[in-house]
């Protein structure tokens, strides 16, 4: 399987309290692959998902290790080249879409804004593709939503917007922290398999980051389980 992501021997500090979050985390996902992260709150889960986009907060360093994304090493990226990647090749989808989907804009204002950066359409153009996805993850009346604010839809149709916003790119990976967590159980299986669904149809890769080792286990091929900052592997599986 031709390689996507490859994080090795990954370490993340705070340099200040001279804690190490994340100790030598090593980690292959291929393209089109499902992989999963589990681990309790603090154990560095997160951390991991955003040094691969270089999102990590003030105060935390990548001290030590590798994070390859199409062999591109993103610790030697500029800010503007971690830009062009952000959405375009690694779409993200996050625990609560209150705090992703900006209040003050419309949904259609807030759709176009990744294809007007990333992708040389026409005004006409995004709009046709920006309703098809909303049709297509389920959103009644995607035309009339465009001129919609996110407070005007439930929990579930926000984070179904957010799985459109993510994949409306076609990225190669796609990253998944805690996407359902705030959903009743119902819900939280409609949006995860609509999500796997969406990217198994573009060959999109998969990181699924979550605290439940059940569901966990149930939509992923591989699984690493994170420990206060130390990998580990599940049923013999490789990493």
């Amino acid at each position: 399987m031709t390689s996507l992501l490859e994080i090795d021997r990954l370490t993340l500090t705070a340099p200040n309290s001279r804690a190490v979050l994340v100790n030598g985390c090593t980690l292959s996902l291929g393209r089109g692959e499902i992989v999963g992260i589990v681990g309790e709150s603090g154990s560095g889960k997160t951390m991991i998902a955003k040094s691969i986009l270089g999102l990590l907060p003030p105060g935390v360093e990548q001290t030590g290790g590798k994070v390859i994304l199409n062999g591109k090493d993103m610790a030697r990226l500029s800010q503007r080249e971690l830009r062009s990647v952000r959405g375009a090749s690694v779409g993200m989808i996050f625990q609560e879409p209150m705090t992703s989907l900006n209040p003050s804009m419309t949904i259609g204002r807030q759709l176009q804004e990744g294809l007007r950066l990333h992708r040389r359409y026409s005004q006409d153009e995004r709009r046709a593709r920006i309703i098809s996805i909303l049709a297509r993850v389920g959103i009644r009346e995607p035309k009339a939503a465009l001129d919609r604010y996110q407070h005007q839809f439930s929990g579930g149709m926000r984070q179904r917007m957010m799985i459109a916003s993510a994949m409306l790119l076609e990225p190669a990976l796609l990253i998944a922290d805690e996407p359902t967590t705030a959903l009743d159980a119902l819900i939280q299986k409609d949006v995860l398999e609509l999500m796997i669904e969406l990217a198994r149809e573009k060959d999109t890769a998969i990181l699924l980051v979550s605290h439940d080792l059940a569901m966990i286990s149930r939509y992923t091929e591989r699984t690493i389980v994170m420990a206060r900052g130390r990998s580990s592997k599940p049923d013999g599986q490789r990493m």
